[in-house]
């Protein structure tokens, strides 16, 4: 609840912009993503096809209940430790899982000061949640979590540099970033974790 309140503060609303590779957004939700889901779930309105008109009629619940299933349960984030977890499920829903894997599998990497994970993979998978917890475990929980947005935010600034149309994205990506890192050490001290 928690991740997904700080999420919602970034994800909200109606948003067409001409460089976002998503395409049109309502609450979040593409409609480059609406469409990977397939008919069955990403018919909204139910006229049988995947548009624009979908993409509107997506609310704040849908949202949260599309967010839940593919960037929270899917990727296993419950498996996650707690700030790990809400930070992996902020940049998941920002970049997709993949991504959000990576860049927790760097940041491993850079908190435990070697590298243990050897190839990045685009999952959680037992490994990456085994080191995680390890760090995590070891008193290390809130040293991970802000290698993972120290990680992320050099992420959107390769991706700006390699891509120029999307460098208009990157003042807001580092803000939400920040808040993000505010957020997990608010969270850090209301649940005693460091």
């Amino acid at each position: 609840e928690a991740a997904h309140a700080h999420v919602a503060k970034w994800e909200g609303g109606f948003f067409d912009h001409p460089a976002d590779p998503g395409g049109v957004t309502n609450h979040g939700v593409s409609l480059m993503f609406l469409k990977s889901l397939g008919l069955l779930e990403g018919d909204v309105n139910g006229d049988g096809e995947i548009s624009r008109a979908d993409i509107l009629a997506i609310t704040k619940e849908n949202a949260k209940t599309i967010f839940k299933r593919h960037f929270w349960d899917k990727p296993g984030a419950e498996n996650l430790p707690p700030l790990i977890a809400a930070a992996f499920y902020d940049l998941a829903v920002n970049a997709g899982c993949g991504r959000a894997a990576i860049v927790l599998q760097e940041s491993i990497n850079a908190a435990g000061g070697k590298n243990v994970i050897s190839a990045y993979a685009p999952n959680v998978g037992p490994l990456t949640r085994k080191y995680a917890a390890d760090l995590a475990g070891s008193g290390g929980q809130l040293a991970l979590a802000e290698a993972y947005l120290d990680a992320r935010e050099a992420w959107y600034r390769r991706l700006a540099a390699a891509k120029p149309a999307s460098a208009v994205f990157l003042k807001g990506w580092l803000n939400r970033t920040s808040a993000c890192r505010t957020l997990l050490r608010e969270l850090s001290a209301e649940w005693r974790i460091v």
